[in-house]
Parts: structure tokens; sequence; C-alpha cells
């Protein structure tokens, strides 16, 4: 008679999985995030741990670009992710570049002005280039682990967030811009 393994035994994590589960799992606790949770109370609490506002803008990132984007301005930090994710799939972008933020991961080298409009076209192209690192760069397994989470425990997946102003959308359209001509660039 064959031996019953547990599925746990039988499927390895890769390493140091379970303590990126752990930080992920500490960080949301440490916002006092138990449980489910709305996409506003995350947003307030990201917010208040920030100490600044954070606008959450959606925009239509080309294909094979970033899945998301968070920009630290000098007086307020920008997640951008694809106006067209779906809500799951927005709550896991959103919440990875939370994790960064949470987790003080370096954002892209930019310039901090106050009006995301402001940016120089350049170094914003810069930016995004950077943004496609690797999931095995431990910062961005960390985060995906912590969006995903994010995603889990959100009760209400019916409507994006609105968070945009008529300088977010200008803003939208020159980083638009600037990710499809890095997408045919490099």
């Amino acid at each position: 008679m064959p031996r019953w393994t547990p599925r746990s035994a039988t499927r390895r994590r890769p390493d140091g999985f379970s303590e990126l589960v752990r930080q992920a799992r500490q960080g949301l606790t440490g916002l006092g995030l138990r449980g489910r949770f709305t996409e506003d109370r995350l947003h307030e609490k990201m917010q208040a741990y920030r100490g600044r506002p954070v606008h959450v803008i959606a925009q239509p990132l080309p294909p094979g670009g970033p899945h998301g984007l968070w920009v630290a301005g000098r007086d307020a930090d920008y997640v951008f992710f694809p106006a067209a994710a779906s809500p799951v799939r927005r709550h896991v972008i959103v919440g990875h570049e939370y994790g960064h933020m949470l987790f003080d991961d370096p954002a892209p080298p930019l310039p901090a002005p106050a009006d995301p409009t402001a940016m120089d076209p350049a170094e914003l192209s810069a930016a995004a280039r950077q943004a496609r690192s690797s999931y095995e760069e431990l910062p961005e397994r960390r985060a995906e682990i912590f969006g995903t989470l994010v995603a889990q425990r959100i009760t209400d997946w019916s409507r994006p967030p609105a968070r945009g102003t008529e300088s977010d959308e200008a803003a939208l359209r020159r980083l638009t811009g600037l990710l499809e001509s890095t997408d045919e660039n490099g």
C-alpha cells in the first residue's frame, strides 16, 4: 500500500519563500490590516505610512512593458497600472507597488517634481526600463507576494480606484508615450 505524503512535502518552495510570505503578512499587520479589508482602507493606510498622498492611476500600458510603475515624486507617490487590467490583476499590481513602498525598496531614480507632468521624458523613460526587473530579485519576489496577499484579502473587486486628476491625465499621456517608445527601442 502506498504511503500518503502531505502535498506540502512533495512540492518544494523556492529558497526563502516562506520568509517572504511572513514578511508580506507582517507588512499588512504593521499597517493595521488583519483579515479582509477594502481597497480604500489599504490606500488610506499606505498614505498614512508614507506620510503623503499616493495617487493610483489607470493608464494604457503597452503589452510587454512594465505591469505597473511606482514613481516617488517630491510631494506624492504615483502608482500606475494598466487600465485594461482585471480587478484581481489590478489589486495584485497596485499591491505589488505598495509592497515596494512598504519595504522601502528603491524607486527608480527620478528627479522629484511636485507635478508628474514636469518630469523629464528621458529620465521617465529610463525609469520605465529599470522597472522591468527580474522576479529573481528579492524585492520583486517580496512585492509580488505582498500584491498577491492584497488581492486575496480585498473585499470589493468591483471598481477601480478614483484618484486621478486632470494633471494625472496629462502625466498618463506623457508616460504612455514614453513607455511605448521604450518598448519599441529596448
